[in-house]
């Protein structure tokens, strides 16, 4: 009789198991980890040559930038909890990646960063505040003829 009695449970036994295994399968596929989306780890403002950290937020009440139809100069004001050294190595880095050229940097007390590309100087400082980091970006004309050609002594 217990032969019957276990025939009898089958059918039930199997429509649980059907209802147990698409849940399953939905379970493991719910496992399986989404892509996560990459967050950008720099970002152009309004210099398309002059890449920013993505931790640094842009200051919008203090900088200001003005642009023509041939190029854009002016200053950007950021913040953020970055180390200073970090920060250095990061403009040294990319900034050259973009076309411009270090001319002098200082260390320190501050980070002064000096770059020179085409009809442009760049100016970077940063400053180690108690809580925060402050960057200044400051991007300005040069008058052709004012720098010394290689070659010839200036005066």
């Amino acid at each position: 009789m217990n032969i019957i009695k276990n025939h009898k449970n089958l059918p039930i036994a199997l429509f649980v198991l059907s209802l147990m295994l698409p849940a399953s399968l939905m379970a493991q596929k719910e496992e399986t980890p989404a892509p996560v989306e990459k967050k950008a780890r720099a970002i152009y403002y309004d210099f398309e040559d002059i890449l920013i950290p993505s931790e640094l937020s842009l200051d919008k009440k203090n900088s200001f930038v003005y642009g023509t139809d041939r190029s854009k100069v002016g200053l950007l004001i950021l913040e953020g909890r970055v180390e200073p050294s970090s920060l250095a190595s990061f403009f040294q880095s990319n900034m050259q990646k973009d076309g411009w050229r270090l001319l002098s940097s200082f260390k320190y007390r501050e980070y002064l960063l000096n770059f020179l590309k085409e009809d442009r100087a760049c100016v970077i400082t940063i400053t180690e505040k108690a809580f925060t980091t402050i960057i200044e970006i400051r991007v300005g004309p040069i008058e052709q003829g004012s720098l010394p050609i290689k070659g010839i002594p200036s005066r």
